[in-house]
């Protein structure tokens, strides 16, 4: 096994699972912090649409950060997680703090909330 570590290549787009095994989305962001006459280091990673954004097209910023204030849970912009949660990386990255911790499923509970469980029959 190698033990070269590509921060891009090995975490960005990763699926991130908590504690209980719950998939709570994939990186979007990577922070590095450049210490003065130090080593970088890696800070921590963060989920959210307005990070994705920010990689995908820089136009996408505004329309995301629109609906981000309009509609869904209001929340911060981007969920952020400690480097020092991360337990095990692999084909995903495995972190030792539940879902429920943090605001990584927000927009999945208000989707629950507000839509699913309006549909007729879906037991919610």
């Amino acid at each position: 096994m190698s033990s070269t570590f590509y921060v891009v290549r090995d975490l960005l787009d990763k699926k991130l699972i908590d504690s209980g095994n719950t998939q709570m989305g994939r990186v979007d962001g990577i922070v590095l912090e450049f210490p003065q006459g130090g080593q970088p280091r890696l800070v921590r990673v963060e989920i959210g649409g307005e990070i994705l954004a920010i990689r995908v097209a820089r136009w996408l910023i505004r329309p995301t950060r629109w609906l981000r204030q309009h509609f869904g849970p209001k929340r911060a912009a981007r969920v952020k997680i400690e480097w020092r949660h991360v337990k095990r990386m692999g084909r995903d990255i495995h972190l030792d703090i539940a879902a429920a911790e943090t605001d990584a499923l927000a927009w999945e509970r208000w989707l629950s909330d507000r839509i699913v469980s309006r549909i007729p029959g879906s037991n919610s």
